[in-house]
């Protein structure tokens, strides 16, 4: 209600603003029309005034002339010279007084105004406006007036007659003659400022139409149609009409549009200023009651103090958490209330709260053991800020708490925890490490300096690479991407367990079993690993041990297996052999080529394996090695009605893709790769072939069927097979060491569901 009210306020006071502008408006032109009203009138009377006074001065003369002849009718021109004289004195508007006795003029003043008129008939002589007027004068018996026109001589001049009748005589011989006074037209309308006065026109027109038409007398007519002030000149027989209105009409006041327009202006801001005004009331009394039901629902302590430590405010969130009723804890001090004299170090929070008034910037966060009303014992995580009264002094301190007890307790079991942790990883045998993002060592457990002799110091910030050997960190490099393989599918589950070598601190190596998995962070993002290594080395010179006597075997079988090949032809050479003899004797032979190739290849694996085999290179046709492989594979091929595709991207236009390659080893791989993703190939599946002669040559093969998940990360390892039945599982492992002898590497990818890719890549 309070809201809608302020909102109505403005509009109302611009309507009474706009009421309070009109109501100007109107009075100011009320008083400009009354201005220039009197203004007018003012004009009008003296014109009127002017007009009266001369034409009055015309009839006084003509009566005090009809008084004398009517006791002198036989006066002669030197009385009437001196009488007119006389007579005439501050008359300025009359021009000429003449006699016409029996209508023949016979006195004249001044005697020049008639000249050579003497003694002539009035009807003979002037204009015909004259001779009516004379007629009209001569029936009626009264005065008659003539509307200026112009003389003989071209001047306006108004015409006055006067019939004179001699008393004491009956009609007609009463009748004397006619007196005739000629006014100065010019000079009277002058006088009367008839025309313009300043900034008033003023016209003079006969009350009544001639011949149907307004006898405009002098002035402008126009005057006549601006809603003019008139006056009545009472004139011998007639009225004239004098008219004054102001130049320019009647127009409104000259400040009317200032009025208008300030007005318009303040109807515009003073209902705005108010709404303004009243919005930000409105919205400061929103906020405040938004910061009361802030601060009282609040899910956090509030609480203020003054500088003498006690409470002069807390919010409803405060009292339920410290179980106190409403407005109980108002004037009791922090200290002893809800914080308590002592902390469990012995300090006294008295003084400290003494030190925290004095300089809150000094501790604007702490945390500090607080006790409820029942005596349960609560953390608080305290903001504390300094509040200050106009002129800059500090008055007490608000603070803001946030309830920390579960936290508190939740460190405290960390805390525990990492002490157990901690007292496991110091004391187990297994190497324990963790690497971050880049794969430096974030931390590594004690047994590290046991097993290697290194000192954590000299481990933790480098990058574990720094302690591979050279055949561990391509190895390593594996893992990471058979991880982020596993990542994809397994999440944080993933994990990898490899055999890595490590330096140690004496120069020499040590072989660790080590169990690999990603860490992700709260947001899923990967970053480090976490590693636990397990000192194999003894394993490993038992296995090279066993290698070595097996090594050692096949090289003391080549020197019998030479005669088991070589009895056959000499058994041959003989005669006498049957048909199943020859057979017999051509598996003999065929059994010890096979047994010693596999020595041969096994004996090349393992130089490969120490790097000393020396690549016998010449220049080899993929292609053609591909068609070879081809045509051994037809029967295969042909049974499982496969179809196999090569693709050549970037070839030469001869048909041939030549590598820098040793042959058979390049046979082999390649042998190796093809035989798996015919085997690994459904019935009527495909098998497709892709060269890519770039930068390196590519070959990916790629067939139908996907890799056992049990075998993907154990792909290239050696003896690793889905199923004995299916080979030895030396097959992958013989093509990426040839491949990598080469200076180049294979992969797999098996991204596409139902699908395996092969890539090999090898330098040119």
């Amino acid at each position: 209600m309070l809201k809608r009210i302020t909102y109505l306020i403005p509009p109302v006071i611009g309507l009474i603003v706009a009421v309070m502008v009109f109501v100007g408006y109107r009075a100011d032109q009320d008083y400009h029309a009354q201005k220039v009203r009197a203004r007018v009138a003012q004009s009008l009377n003296e014109s009127k005034t002017s007009m009266d006074a001369a034409i009055g001065s015309g009839i006084h003369l003509i009566s005090a002339m009809e008084a004398f002849l009517k006791v002198n009718p036989d006066l002669s021109q030197s009385q009437f010279s001196v009488l007119a004289d006389a007579l005439l004195v501050n008359m300025p508007a009359v021009r000429s007084l003449q006699l016409a006795k029996n209508d023949t003029i016979s006195h004249a003043y001044p005697s020049w105004s008639v000249d050579k008129n003497f003694g002539r008939k009035l009807n003979q002589i002037g204009s015909i406006a004259v001779r009516t007027l004379l007629k009209q004068a001569k029936t009626t018996g009264s005065r008659q007036i003539l509307t200026p026109e112009k003389d003989a001589l071209g001047n306006q001049e108004i015409v006055i007659l006067a019939p004179v009748f001699l008393p004491g005589m009956a009609l007609p011989g009463s009748y004397w003659g006619m007196i005739s006074v000629h006014l100065d037209a010019a000079a009277l309308f002058r006088t009367a400022n008839i025309g313009m006065s300043g900034n008033v026109l003023i016209a003079l027109r006969d009350k009544h139409p001639q011949d149907g038409s307004t006898v405009m007398i002098s002035g402008d007519p126009v005057v006549f149609e601006m809603d003019p002030l008139v006056r009545t000149i009472l004139v011998p027989s007639g009225e004239w009409i004098l008219a004054a209105a102001p130049r320019g009409g009647w127009s409104g006041s000259p400040y009317s549009k200032y009025i208008l327009g300030f007005g318009l202006l303040a109807i515009v801001i003073i209902p705005a200023s108010l709404w303004a005004v009243a919005v930000i009331v409105l919205g400061r009394l929103k906020d405040r009651e938004r910061y009361y039901q802030l601060v009282h629902s609040a899910k956090s302590i509030i609480i203020r103090i003054n500088m003498d430590g006690d409470i002069v405010f807390c919010n409803e969130y405060a009292e339920d958490f410290y179980g106190y009723e409403p407005g109980e804890l108002l004037g009791s001090p922090l200290v002893g209330t809800l914080v308590p004299r002592r902390t469990l170090e012995g300090r006294s929070m008295r003084r400290y709260l003494s030190r925290l008034l004095m300089n809150p910037t000094a501790h604007p966060f702490n945390e500090t053991m607080n006790v409820r009303k029942n005596g349960e014992i609560v953390w608080v995580a305290w903001a504390n800020d300094s509040v200050k009264a106009k002129d800059g002094t500090s008055t007490g301190l608000l603070c803001v708490g946030t309830d920390i007890t579960d936290r508190k307790l939740m460190e405290e079991a960390l805390r525990q925890r990492e002490k157990q942790y901690r007292l496991l990883a110091e004391n187990v045998t297994d190497i324990i490490w963790g690497l971050d993002a880049d794969y430096r060592f974030t931390f590594v457990s004690p047994s590290d300096e046991a097993v290697r002799g290194f000192k954590r110091s000299d481990v933790l910030g480098r990058y574990i690479q720094d302690f591979l050997t050279p055949a561990s960190k391509t190895r390593f490099k594996d893992v990471l991407r058979v991880l982020d393989d596993l990542a994809d599918a397994q999440g944080s589950l993933a994990s990898v367990t490899e055999d890595l070598e490590f330096t140690c601190a004496d120069g020499g190596s040590v072989w660790l079993e080590s169990h690999l998995g990603i860490l992700f962070s709260e947001e899923g993002e990967r970053i480090g690993l976490q590693g636990v290594s397990r000192d194999i080395s003894d394993r490993k010179l038992a296995e090279a041990l066993r290698e070595d006597v097996e090594r050692m075997a096949r090289h003391d079988l080549k020197t019998p297996l030479g005669a088991v090949i070589g009895l056959p032809e000499e058994i041959r050479r003989h005669g006498n052999l049957n048909t199943i003899q020859e057979t017999m004797l051509g598996t003999i032979e065929n059994a010890g080529a096979s047994m010693l190739e596999l020595i041969n290849r096994s004996l090349d694996l393992y130089k490969m394996e120490c790097g000393t085999y020396v690549l016998d290179r010449t220049t080899v046709d993929v292609l053609d090695a591909l068609e070879k492989i081809k045509a051994e594979a037809l029967p295969q091929i042909s049974e499982k009605g496969i179809s196999v595709g090569i693709e050549v991207l970037n070839g030469d236009v001869n048909g041939t893709l030549p590598v820098s390659a040793d042959a058979e080893l390049f046979h082999s791989m390649l042998c190796n790769l093809v035989t798996n993703a015919l085997e690994a190939s459904p019935e009527t599946g495909s098998v497709s072939i892709v060269l890519d002669k770039g930068e390196d040559l590519t070959i990916i093969i790629r067939n139908q069927g996907e890799v056992p998940l049990s075998v993907r990360e154990t792909f290239f390892d050696k003896y690793s097979t889905s199923s004995p039945a299916r080979g030895s599982g030396l097959g992958t492992y013989s093509a990426r060491l040839i491949a990598r002898t080469h200076g180049g590497d294979i992969m797999v990818e098996t991204g596409n569901p139902g699908e395996t890719s092969v890539i090999v890549t090898l330098p040119q």
